[in-house]
């Protein structure tokens, strides 16, 4: 007699065996293993030999979808194809429709170019790929054409980050290449796409407060040394910042091991540079004293200035910031970025070589030979730039 539903659900398989079986006719029926598994088979005779299939695990798949299954591998049957061949075939084609899929051969593209870059940007390109072009992702790439791309774009725009675009857009622009290149598509429709005629012209970009006046920089330069108040990292931090042209992520992330007293520099390695590039910075004596003096209070950790509740994590992100606005300085007039743009506007108009004052900011300056092959470019000039620097400090300030 054909199952029921109540009848499955109460069906159990008696302790002195190991399994049973209960039939629901014409070749399905369910077994019932003593661990409690109830599984679907569907038995049948192909080429004069009798073959089980499985069908699925109840109740995953329940009595009206078992029945179903079997009836599709009866009609198989009747058109002289063994069921599971055919369902052998459907997996295959699954499969190589897969590897069809934009994402997946976006991701193939990314595994084959993440080591050249850094473990920040690898993510960074990862979440583009799968998050961001989520939209194409699970369309074959032989399918997509400038309007799924286009769409992309503007979905990107209105969700507010339209800055990401175009970066987007590169990374697409490079998965059809290598598309291209492997044969699996005849053109790139990312390729020459307008972007700037699909989406709203970007606002200009506002740049960093900085304050650039002798005599305004004296009176921050003494406040920022005089105010001991607040927690001692952030206040050394603040102090530092103005005298070595580093980023503030930089400062935060600044180890004692990229610190070297013998040869008075700063040895940052190119993953914590946001150009990927190792940055070396001379220390003024002024730098070098005070690194001193606050290795005696924070050498138990790893960080220079290590965040007040984890001695292996760096400062909060906007604690410099923060600094600056208890000092009385809002963002309209100072920001802790403002320092490289305060001292390359002062340092310019002093008369420094632009080259000496842009390698010391950890710009990109020269060939990119030159930059590949002297990461010490312009030291000599550098060290002699960074004392006159702090000695110009400590005499604006000495003024205030």
């Amino acid at each position: 007699m054909p199952l029921t539903v109540q009848e499955i659900k109460h069906l159990s398989c008696p302790e002195d065996k190991s399994q049973i079986k209960k039939s629901d006719g014409n070749g399905l029926f369910l077994l019932i293993k003593s661990n409690g598994s109830k599984l679907w088979r569907f038995r049948f005779r192909y080429s004069s030999k009798y073959q089980e299939m499985a069908l699925g695990k109840y109740p995953s798949v329940p009595l009206k979808q078992a029945r179903k299954l079997a009836e599709e591998a009866r009609a198989s049957l009747v058109h002289g194809i063994n069921p599971m061949d055919e369902r052998r075939e459907r997996k295959r084609s699954k499969g190589e429709d897969k590897n069809k899929l934009f994402s997946t051969i976006a991701l193939k593209w990314w595994g084959q170019q993440k080591d050249s870059w850094s473990e920040d940007h690898a993510a960074r390109v990862r979440r583009w790929i799968v998050i961001d072009s989520k939209s194409i992702c699970q369309l074959h790439i032989d399918e997509i054409d400038t309007r799924h791309i286009t769409d992309l774009m503007l979905a990107i725009e209105a969700a507010g980050t339209p800055k990401k675009a175009p970066n987007i857009l590169a990374v697409i622009n490079r998965v059809f290449g290598y598309a291209l290149g492997h044969r699996l598509i005849r053109s790139n429709p990312a390729q020459g796409l307008p972007l700037g005629d699909i989406l709203k012209p970007l606002p200009k970009v506002k740049h960093r407060a900085a304050i650039v006046k002798p005599s305004e920089l004296g009176q921050l330069v003494k406040d920022i040394d005089t105010n001991q108040s607040g927690n001692y990292c952030t206040v050394e931090a603040l102090k530092l910042i103005p005298r070595v042209f580093l980023r503030p992520t930089e400062i935060r992330n600044l180890k004692w091991e990229y610190i070297d007293f013998e040869d008075s520099l700063i040895r940052i390695p190119a993953e914590e540079m946001k150009r990927n590039r190792e940055h070396l910075v001379p220390m003024s004596r002024q730098v070098e004293e005070q690194l001193r003096n606050v290795k005696l209070v924070t050498g138990y950790s790893p960080l220079v200035f290590p965040n007040q509740r984890d001695s292996n994590k760096p400062m909060s992100k906007n604690i410099l910031t923060n600094r600056l606005r208890e000092l009385g300085y809002p963002a309209d007039v100072m920001s802790a970025h403002g320092f490289r743009s305060t001292a390359s506007t002062l340092l310019h108009e002093k008369g420094w070589n632009s080259e000496v004052i842009e390698t010391q900011l950890a710009h990109l300056t020269g060939t990119a030979t030159s930059r590949a092959y002297n990461r010490s470019l312009y030291l000599a000039e550098r060290t002699k730039l960074m004392q006159e620097w702090a000695d110009y400090l400590d005499l604006l300030s000495d003024q205030y």
